[in-house]
């Protein structure tokens, strides 16, 4: 990441990304880097590394410009600002954001559902959701590993 993009994340959410993530994009993990995200496996919808865990530097500063653009409607009619100190590090690709808290007073990695306007930890770690990524996208993953936790 370039100094001048890490300043201005680092102006966006009000603190520098924690050394965590900063290393992880340094040393991005190859398999989500090259790992096809559509269905017949073929290049149309990008890589992991496109929109899961967003690995350019410059397309992680958009999309949490965009994020901070413009208010939501909660399901209750308030309107609801991205928080400051969350940054997206990837998205669903069905419109849903995945984030980090700067702060670190949420640990893990938070799944923003913007049909419910609210936050989820879906991953303990970084680590973790790197893991999840990879079992995911490998095919390693199925629905009884959810219900076996």
């Amino acid at each position: 990441m370039t100094p001048e993009i890490l300043d201005q994340i680092t102006e966006m959410v009000g603190i520098v990304p924690p050394e965590e993530y900063l290393s992880l994009l340094q040393d991005y993990p190859e398999v989500l880097q090259s790992v096809n995200r559509a269905i017949d496996d073929s290049e149309s919808e990008g890589t992991v590394a496109d929109v899961e865990l967003i690995r350019n530097p410059l397309c992680i500063l958009e999309i949490n410009r965009e994020a901070r653009v413009d208010s939501v409607l909660e399901p209750d009619g308030t309107e609801f600002y991205w928080p400051e100190q969350l940054m997206i590090i990837g998205e669903t690709g069905a419109g849903d954001y995945y984030c980090i808290d700067v702060d670190q007073q949420v640990t893990g990695v938070m799944q923003f559902d913007h049909h419910s306007v609210g936050f989820e930890v879906i991953a303990d770690s970084l680590n973790e959701f790197v893991e999840m990524l990879e079992d995911t996208f490998s095919g390693e993953w199925s629905e009884e590993d959810e219900t076996d936790e």
